[in-house]
């Protein structure tokens, strides 16, 4: 009789299939994941019209112009406002004359939040027309 010994142990987890246990993972929460969508601004724009340039002129009367500067300050017809204070001033606008066109234009160099602050407030304050543009 031929004396083989003992047999010896593994010392180890063998991880010649660990890999193919990663991929089939991987793949299975990549198939089964939802991903957050950023959807963006919620603005209704107008459908665009045959002429490319066109420009409507408007009188001073029915133009209220809101700029804000880098540093977030916002002027209201040039005279510097608080952004919780827009809404009452647009509400006193719209009730004078309903067909004012509020124009908000930021710095380019302004955070995008600002912009966003003073937008929700001219929705808050009831302001339909609105133009958005930057300097």
């Amino acid at each position: 009789m031929i004396n083989r010994g003992k047999k010896r142990e593994m010392n180890g987890i063998p991880t010649s299939s660990l890999s193919d246990i990663a991929f089939c993972l991987l793949v299975f929460f990549l198939s089964t994941t939802t991903f957050d969508i950023k959807k963006g601004l919620g603005l209704m724009l107008p459908a665009p019209s045959k002429a490319d340039n066109q420009r409507v002129k408007l009188k001073n009367d029915n133009l209220t112009k809101i700029y804000v500067d880098p540093a977030g300050k916002v002027f209201l017809n040039g005279e510097e406002i608080a952004v919780n204070k827009i809404n009452r001033e647009i509400k006193k606008t719209v009730a004078e004359n309903p067909d004012m066109v509020f124009s908000l234009k930021t710095d380019r160099k302004s955070r995008y939040k600002f912009m966003i602050q003073v937008l929700d407030q001219l929705r808050l304050g009831g302001a339909e027309k609105i133009s958005l543009g930057t300097n």
